[in-house]
């Protein structure tokens, strides 16, 4: 029995297989995934007390505590469901690099690429979106969901106190600046807020420009980085450059260099403010979240990050290509994460 290009199993299988968009956020500090059948996703916000055990009389009965250790919010994972239209036409054209003369494919085998380079295009659509919800919510506790018949905000409640602006003698450009002060002080307000100890820091290309060339910051960066007192930094293929550990603190120090198209302005974006810090623990609970897809044609009994379909409207005629996914980036324990903007 022949296998039909266009089968759902068949594009769930080719998804499978692709290599998704950049992801350095979402890989260190949400590699949980989670997938539901259901449209809303029940979170548990941890914040915990370091409460002590009281004293009491020997012959006094027990004395008895508050159950206290988190809260519990309910969350609609926002949908997505980008889509693609091939006419005809389309798979009867020469493709970017075929010979213009005497070419073997046929419209069927042209037909399978731009499957698969529409399947790459619109996954990579989906995993891009769920990393600038990662990069927003690590900076600001919060994200904007804002499209067509949609206008919400889903809010995790980080502390005012970890969304930290510095300013005048304070910021990282000035001769004045103390910036491992700066990382030390940050550190332990997250110990004390989440109990968990950092141990990942990730600047903008702007803000690591500025602390490597702080005279306060010279020499501490781990040796094993260092080669005859010059940084040698480790490019990784996720975008990412680590440039060492910085002993003072105990983290390990990232650069994230990657960009988005803005959907409001047009422009390309840093996916990460250039002049912020962002410190984080890679222990802390977080998760990436899949809620239901919402289509009469998806089985229901079926939890999935992504839902491919497609299907032929006849006039005019032409195929449509479309993935539908209900992301949902959390942060579980948010106070085990700290924003910076180190500079104006």
């Amino acid at each position: 029995m022949a296998v039909d290009l266009f089968d759902t199993r068949t594009m769930l299988a080719m998804l499978e297989q692709m290599k998704p968009a950049r992801s350095f956020l979402l890989d260190t500090f949400f590699s949980r995934t989670e997938e539901s059948t259901s449209k809303y996703v029940d979170i548990d916000i941890i914040k915990g007390k370091r409460r002590l055990a009281p004293f009491v009389n020997p012959k006094h009965q027990g004395k008895m505590v508050e159950r206290i250790g988190y809260t519990t919010r309910s969350y609609e994972p926002p949908y997505i469901k980008p889509k693609v239209i091939t006419t005809a036409d389309e798979a009867l054209r020469r493709s970017a690099g075929e010979t213009m003369y005497g070419s073997a494919k046929t419209a069927m085998d042209k037909a399978e690429e731009l499957l698969a380079k529409d399947l790459v295009d619109l996954d990579n659509m989906i995993t891009r979106r769920e990393e600038w919800m990662a990069s927003q919510l690590l900076q600001t506790g919060k994200v904007a969901i804002v499209g067509d018949g949609v206008n919400d905000e889903i809010d995790f409640g980080m502390d005012a106190n970890h969304i930290i602006t510095l300013a005048g003698a304070d910021l990282w450009s000035a001769a004045t600046a103390t910036p491992l002060e700066d990382l030390r002080t940050w550190r332990r307000l997250i110990q004390k807020d989440s109990g968990l100890t950092p141990n990942v820091c990730v600047m903008g290309s702007s803000a690591i420009d500025a602390f490597l060339a702080h005279a306060s910051v010279t020499g501490q960066l781990d040796t094993r980085r260092i080669d005859l007192g010059q940084i040698d930094p480790a490019t990784y293929p996720n975008g990412s450059i680590y440039y060492g550990r910085i002993k003072d603190v105990a983290m390990d120090l990232w650069v994230y260099d990657e960009w988005y198209l803005d959907d409001s302005s047009g422009t390309e974006t840093a996916m990460t403010d250039p002049k912020k810090v962002i410190l984080g623990s890679t222990v802390a609970k977080t998760a990436r979240h899949y809620g239901a897809i919402q289509d009469v044609e998806f089985p229901g009994d079926v939890s999935v990050s992504r839902f491919p379909k497609s299907w032929i409207e006849k006039d005019p005629s032409r195929r449509i290509l479309m993935v539908q996914s209900a992301p949902l980036v959390s942060l579980h324990q948010v106070d085990a994460f700290a924003a910076a903007k180190v500079l104006t």
